[in-house]
C-alpha cells in the first residue's frame, strides 16, 4: 500500500535506511541463489559491454573520458586505464550501447548496465577481490531496485527513464560499498545523488540513451567520493515535501519496500530478465510468437501476407519507429523486430548492421507488419502482472489462413529463463566481437569463477587488444 507522504510511519529516512543496509552488507549475508543471479548479471553485462565497444556511443564516451579524466587503476574496455569515474562512464556507455543488457520490472530498470561496470571500476581502484565485486554489485542492484519499487512503475509510464533515474542510486551504493563507507556517509552519497538524478524516455532510439546511463554511473561514483571527503546532505530527500517522491513520483512512496532490504532480494523477486535479442525488451514477446508460429507451421517468408501485433500501451510507447533509419531506431521498432523473425528466424547483432538495415527485402517485410496498442490490456490485473510486455500476434497467410499466438513472456525473462548453455553462448558471441572466440571462451571461464580472483587488475589480461581505430 502506498501512503501519503504526510502519514509515512517510518522513523528512518529512506536514504539512511539504504545507506545502513549497504554499509552493513557482507558477502556471507547474500543468499546463494541471489549471489548466483548477481554472477549472471556480471558475466552477461561484461559480455554485452565488450560487444558494445564497437558502437559510436561507446567510442564517443571513451574518447571523452580519456580527455577529461585522470589516469588511474580502472580498466577501459576500449583500452587503457583511468580513474574509476572515467572508467565507469566509458564502460557503462558500452554496456548499454546495444540495448542487449538485462533489466528488471522493479522500476523497469536496466540495472546491471550501470551497476556492474561501476562496481568493477571502483573495486579495481580499491584493490579489491572478486568477492568484493559480487558484493558491490549486489548492494547496488538491490538498493536501486528497492527504491524503484518503493515509488512504483508509474514513474516509468510518466516518461522518466528509470535506468538513468535509479541507476544513479545503484552506482552510488556500489561505489560506497567498494570504498567501505559507513551507513551515514553512504546515506549522504545516496541523498546527494538523488538530488541531481534524472533522465527522459524521449532519448530512446538515439545515442543519448547509453550516454545518460554513463552519466548516471559517473554521478554515482562522484557522490560516493564526495562523501569520503566529508559531504553531508539531509537524508530525508525522498520524503521531503520538496523531494524525490513528491516531485518525481507524484507522492507515491511505500517505505516498506526499502525496509525490506536484506529480507527480500529483488535479484530473485521480481528477478532479472536476460535478453535473447539485442533490441528493446518490448519487442521480444512478439518476436517469440512469430518464431514459434513459423516453426510450427513450417512457413516461409513468401507464405506470409501480413503480421499484426496487439500489444499493451507501454510496448507501443516504447516501439515508436515504424521504418527505422538507424540501428538505434531499429532497436525500438516492432516492424523491424518482427520482420527479422519472419525473414531470418531470429534477431541477432548482425541484423542491426548498416547493410542489413538497408536491404530492400527487409524494408519490404517491415511494411507487412502492423501494431495496435490495446488500451484495455491492463484492465485484467492477472494479465497486467504476467504479461506486462506481452503480445498477441496474428499471421495472415497468402492462402487467407489466420494464425494467432499469444506470448505473455519472452524467452530470457524470469518466467522463461535462459539455460546456462544459452547464457554462455550469448557471452561468447558478444565478447568474440571484441576479443576473438578463443579469448571469449577463456574470459567466460574466468568470469564464472570471479570470486576466486584475488586481484581484478588483470581480469581481462591477456584478452586485450580491442581495436580502437
Amino acid at each position: 500500500m502506498t501512503l501519503p507522504l504526510e502519514t509515512i510511519p517510518s522513523p528512518t529516512a529512506a536514504a539512511r535506511r539504504i545507506g545502513d543496509w549497504v554499509a552493513g552488507l557482507r558477502r556471507s549475508d547474500i543468499p546463494e541463489p541471489a549471489a548466483a543471479v548477481a554472477l549472471d548479471c556480471i558475466v552477461d553485462t561484461l559480455g554485452v559491454a565488450l560487444a558494445g565497444t564497437g558502437e559510436a556511443a561507446a567510442r564517443l564516451a571513451a574518447d571523452e573520458a580519456r580527455e577529461i579524466y585522470a589516469a588511474g587503476a580502472s580498466r577501459l574496455l576500449l583500452g587503457g586505464r583511468l580513474c574509476a569515474e572515467g572508467a565507469a562512464f566509458a564502460n557503462v556507455a558500452a554496456a548499454h550501447a546495444l540495448d542487449f543488457d538485462d533489466n528488471s520490472y522493479a522500476g523497469f530498470v536496466h540495472g546491471s548496465a550501470v551497476v556492474v561496470p561501476t562496481a568493477l571500476a571502483m573495486v579495481e581502484a580499491a584493490g579489491g577481490r572478486g568477492s568484493d565485486l559480487l558484493t558491490a554489485v549486489t548492494a547496488g542492484a538491490e538498493a536501486q531496485y528497492a527504491l524503484a519499487e518503493a515509488v512504483g512503475n508509474e514513474v516509468y509510464h510518466d516518461g522518466w527513464w528509470t535506468t538513468a533515474l535509479f541507476g544513479t542510486v545503484g552506482a552510488t551504493a556500489a561505489s560506497a560499498k567498494a570504498l567501505g563507507l559507513d551507513g551515514r556517509a553512504t546515506a549522504d552519497a545516496i541523498a546527494f545523488a538523488l538530488c541531481g538524478t534524472g533522465g527522459l524516455r524521449a532519448c530512446f532510439g538515439t545515442g543519448a540513451k547509453p550516454l545518460l546511463a554513463a552519466q548516471a554511473a559517473a554521478n554515482g561514483v562522484r557522490a560516493a567520493r564526495l562523501a569520503v571527503r566529508g559531504l553531508t546532505v539531509p537524508h530525508g530527500v525522498v520524503e521531503d515535501p520538496r523531494g524525490f517522491a513528491r516531485l518525481v513520483a507524484a507522492d507515491r512512496f511505500d517505505p516498506a519496500a526499502v525496509e525490506a532490504l536484506g529480507r527480500r532480494w529483488r535479484l530473485l523477486d521480481p528477478g532479472i530478465d536476460t535478453k535473447l535479442y539485442p533490441v528493446c525488451l518490448s519487442a521480444h514477446a512478439a518476436i517469440d510468437a512469430v518464431r514459434d508460429l513459423i516453426a510450427e507451421r513450417e512457413l516461409a517468408p513468401c507464405d506470409i501476407r501480413a503480421i499484426h501485433c496487439r500489444v499493451p500501451p507501454v510496448v507501443a510507447a516504447n516501439l515508436t519507429y515504424g521504418q527505422p533509419a538507424t540501428a538505434g531506431e531499429a532497436r525500438f521498432s516492432l516492424p523491424f523486430a518482427v520482420a527479422c523473425a519472419m525473414l531470418y528466424g531470429t534477431l541477432a547483432l548482425e541484423h542491426l548492421e548498416d547493410a542489413a538495415l538497408a536491404d530492400p527485402v527487409l524494408r519490404h517485410a517491415m511494411g507487412r507488419v502492423s501494431m495496435t496498442a490495446d488500451p484495455d490490456w491492463n484492465a485484467d490485473p492477472g494479465r497486467a502482472r504476467t504479461a506486462p510486455e506481452g503480445a498477441e500476434v496474428s499471421v495472415e497467410t497468402i492462402t487467407g489462413e489466420r494464425l494467432v499466438r499469444f506470448c505473455a513472456s519472452a524467452r530470457g525473462t524470469v518466467a522463461r529463463p535462459l539455460s546456462a548453455a544459452e547464457h554462455a553462448a550469448k557471452f561468447r558471441t558478444c565478447a568474440a566481437r571484441a576479443v576473438g572466440s578463443g579469448e571469449a571462451q577463456r574470459l567466460h571461464r574466468k568470469l564464472r569463477r570471479i570470486e576466486a580472483e584475488t586481484d581484478l587488475s588483470g581480469l581481462f589480461d591477456p584478452v586485450y587488444h580491442v581495436d580502437c581505430s
